[in-house]
């Protein structure tokens, strides 16, 4: 019996114990949560906001190589990807036998006007001739004049014709002029880079019949595509929830799917004036010249930009979880010598994580962190 209720005597003091343990255990950590709330200091610092796209690379300029007369495709010298230089001979256009003959009757219109030019010019001396004489009315002399001057038309009339059926080419109207007209031969064109670049692609094949850049209203076949792809820039598509936003000269940060570990510096340079519609969503096209373009930057390489819209320096910043509404005002929770206050503040500017504060909070105030306590309905 006295063995039982020693038993008993000793299980009730450890009961005791424990209970008591627990109970200054939970005094002590409540005491220290209260000694050591959450709080953040108010510090000065640079504050972005940014508008976040995708685009594609580009070459900032693409020229399109045309041929100034229609005909067959002689001879490429070129392929994609091979670098140019201003000059370098890119293909042979082989005149089209229509144009060929239309040219050559040109020809022969000019050799013609050119011997009633001649003949014109030798009777209006011999009218002036007669005239001094006296052989010969004023009339007369004048006619002679006139008729001289209308061959003079007519040949300059000749010669544009020709110089239009050419394409403008003064070099091969020159040529046709210096050569003779008994020439049958199927005329060879030479088409050149007019500057530096890189062919992007080759859209003809060799035998294949072209038109002229001048002669079709669609504005003739393009040969191929030359870029300078030194200077690249980006191509993207800006939702016009966000477009207002967005200004020429503005810095763009700049980062690619194919080369993760680096990073491009660019500046805003182009935006359309008039956005486009697809699926019920407008955007404009927005350009961004990268600034340290290299050679490891390709055509259609995907681009994620930031587009940094504005950007604050040295101002008071304090994160959104500290900022409260009451009555319609902008309140934080103020922790001042252990005691919690609330101080209205003036909110300047807003970020996705970030408020400015211009009234109301000093550099290194400690602002709490609110705590929101679930209720038993929400348990």
């Amino acid at each position: 019996m006295t063995r039982n209720v020693l038993l008993t005597v000793f299980v009730l003091v450890v009961a005791s114990g424990i209970g008591l343990y627990a109970y200054f255990s939970d005094l002590q950590s409540d005491s220290l949560e209260k000694q050591s709330p959450n709080t953040i200091e108010v510090l000065r610092s640079s504050i972005e906001t940014r508008v976040s796209e995708t685009g594609t690379i580009q070459p900032s300029k693409t020229i399109e190589i045309k041929s100034q007369f229609s005909g067959e495709v002689a001879q490429l010298f070129v392929s994609g990807g091979k670098p140019i230089k201003k000059g370098e001979l890119l293909a042979i256009i082989r005149q089209e036998s229509s144009q060929a003959r239309q040219v050559a009757q040109l020809r022969a219109a000019i050799h013609e006007e050119r011997l009633n030019v001649t003949t014109a010019q030798r009777e209006w001396s011999r009218s002036q001739s007669l005239f001094t004489k006296g052989f010969i009315a004023q009339q007369a002399l004048e006619t002679s004049e006139l008729e001289y001057q209308r061959t003079l038309v007519r040949l300059e009339l000749a010669e544009r014709q020709l110089l239009l059926a050419l394409g403008g080419n003064k070099e091969l109207f020159n040529r046709y002029q210096e050569n003779s007209t008994q020439s049958t031969r199927p005329e060879e064109f030479q088409v050149r880079s007019p500057t530096d670049g890189t062919v992007l692609e080759i859209l003809v094949n060799a035998g294949e019949i072209i038109t002229s850049g001048t002669a079709t209203f669609g504005g003739g076949t393009v040969l191929m595509k030359l870029a300078d792809l030194s200077r690249m820039v980006v191509k993207a598509k800006i939702n016009e929830v966000n477009i207002p936003r967005v200004a020429v000269d503005q810095k763009v940060d700049i980062r690619l799917d194919a080369l993760p570990d680096q990073q491009f510096k660019g500046r805003v340079t182009a935006i359309a004036a008039q956005g486009i519609k697809e699926e019920n969503i407008v955007t404009y096209d927005v350009t961004i010249a990268i600034v340290d373009s290299n050679t490891t930057l390709k055509p259609m390489l995907t681009a994620n930009v930031d587009i940094v819209t504005k950007r604050l320096d040295d101002v008071l910043t304090i994160p959104l979880e500290v900022l409260q509404v009451k009555n319609g005002d902008d309140v934080v929770e103020v922790l001042t010598n252990g005691i919690a206050k609330n101080q209205k503040v003036r909110v300047a500017f807003r970020t996705e994580t970030q408020a400015v504060i211009t009234k109301g909070l000093q550099e290194h105030d400690q602002v709490m962190v609110p705590v929101f306590h679930r209720t038993t309905e929400d348990q």
